[in-house]
């Protein structure tokens, strides 16, 4: 009789091998599905789904401010809250994107106002530098080295 199998311990690499010897496909990325549904149906451009989770937390939250007879004006300031809340972190390169263009669709909507989404999108920008810069090793002698090494005019001429 085997053991019990909570009591081993397997990892998620024994995990995925076991599965592709089961001959179980790997799990794709819910954007790449979603993606690949559109092009089967015919959808261009692609919906982004992270404006229209953000676009729908917005109709939710100002349809139920409304419902409960909170001002127009107070209904918008709680749906821009929560469609705020639903946009993506600022944590890898596809979270950034979707974060930009979550962005950009409310500022076109007038969800945002302009000068509070380019204080965010200034912040994705950061973001993105972040991720993509990485420092240069220096040369310890690179600073000074340039001077010795460039040619004066009368050098450069014999």
């Amino acid at each position: 009789m085997s053991e019990d199998p909570r009591k081993e311990k397997t990892s998620v690499d024994d995990l995925l091998k076991q599965f592709e010897k089961a001959g179980i496909p790997k799990a794709e990325p819910p954007d790449r599905v979603h993606k690949r549904l559109a092009r089967h149906a015919g959808i261009y451009p692609v919906p982004n789904l992270a404006v229209d989770v953000c676009d729908r937390m917005f109709a939710r939250a100002t349809e139920q401010a409304i419902e409960e007879g909170k001002s127009d004006k107070l209904a918008k300031h709680m749906g821009k809250i929560a469609y705020c809340a639903a946009m993506p972190k600022l944590s890898g390169a596809t979270n950034i994107r979707d974060f930009i263009a979550c962005v950009t669709y409310a500022m076109a909507l007038d969800i945002l106002p302009g000068n509070e989404g380019t204080r965010l999108l200034y912040a994705a920008q950061v973001a993105h530098m972040a991720l993509t810069k990485r420092p240069k090793k220096r040369n310890k002698s690179s600073h000074t080295s340039t001077a010795a090494t460039t040619p004066t005019p009368k050098e450069s001429i014999s």
